[in-house]
């Protein structure tokens, strides 16, 4: 059980240590205007203050320790209705907290699971179907 709670404490120290060393800088500081930078260019990033954000490790962070509460949903972008349900489900019963985790960990596209306002995130959308 001990070490149960240092790997979550490596993991919590992991995500929110880097974030709280951008922000000694204070309210002056040359700060990114968005949690997610992404570099386009192929060139290594060499400017001071940024860095890209591993939204793996930061969404299934979220859902191993808050995913019966929805927080990973939250994080990658969904509508209030599915945070609701996982709220009032406790995580579908902790069963939807436990799939989503799996897809987050072993997808190779995330793409997919951001903006999703699907309770299910990993079902396909539905498509409407054409009048003969």
């Amino acid at each position: 059980m001990l070490a149960i709670g240092k790997a979550l404490l490596y993991v919590l120290m992991a995500v929110l240590l880097p974030a709280a060393s951008s922000m000694a800088a204070g309210p002056f500081g040359s700060r990114p205007h968005s949690l997610v930078e992404v570099n386009t260019d192929q060139t290594p990033d060499s400017s001071y203050g940024t860095r890209k954000e591993n939204t793996r490790l930061v969404s299934s962070s979220l859902a191993l320790l808050l995913g019966p509460f929805g927080a990973h949903r939250i994080y990658l972008g969904t509508t209030p209705k599915v945070a609701i349900i996982y709220g009032v489900t406790f995580g579908g019963f902790g069963l939807l907290a436990i799939t989503d985790l799996g897809h987050l960990l072993f997808t190779k596209d995330l793409e997919p699971y951001r903006n999703n306002d699907r309770v299910f995130m990993w079902t396909e959308p539905r498509h409407a179907p054409t009048p003969p």
